[in-house]
């Protein structure tokens, strides 16, 4: 019966230490996919293209549109396959916004987001990217 009960228990923690290998395979999967990117709103933004840029050093910039004199920054992490982003600006609050990455997309996520400054972004509508720092420039993107 001890050994049995021995036996259960390492089959248990051998499933326990590959479903947690899995999970930082899938984030480590999640960041190869969406760093040193930049994502383009599908639909117009403020006065023009509205960019995300996702850098390496776990940092992103955002830019609404030409309209829009308010450029954000912030942080980045991936938190069980969803990426979010706090942007810790000049807002007086931080401003957090969830995303599901999906076929190399950021897919927003309005449940838990604080959404954005000028433009207002619906459940899941897409940003898509666009990858243009492969040089290894870190500097936002303006178009």
């Amino acid at each position: 019966m001890k050994k049995m009960i021995v036996f259960t228990l390492i089959i248990v923690c051998l499933f326990s230490m590959t479903a947690c290998g899995q999970a930082k395979e899938e984030r480590k999967d999640i960041e190869d996919i969406i760093v040193n990117r930049t994502f383009v709103y599908e639909k117009e933004g403020f006065g023009g293209e509205f960019t995300i840029q996702i850098n390496d050093d776990g940092t992103f910039g955002y830019y609404e549109g030409l309209l829009s004199s308010y450029i954000g920054m912030g942080s980045w992490i991936v938190d069980n396959d969803i990426l979010v982003l706090s942007d810790d600006g000049g807002m007086g609050y931080p401003l957090v916004n969830r995303f599901e990455v999906k076929d190399g997309d950021l897919v927003f996520l309005s449940e838990d987001s604080s959404n954005f400054m000028y433009v207002h972004v619906a459940d899941g509508e897409h940003f898509v990217s666009m990858p243009d720092q492969e040089s290894g420039n870190s500097d936002m993107v303006e178009k």
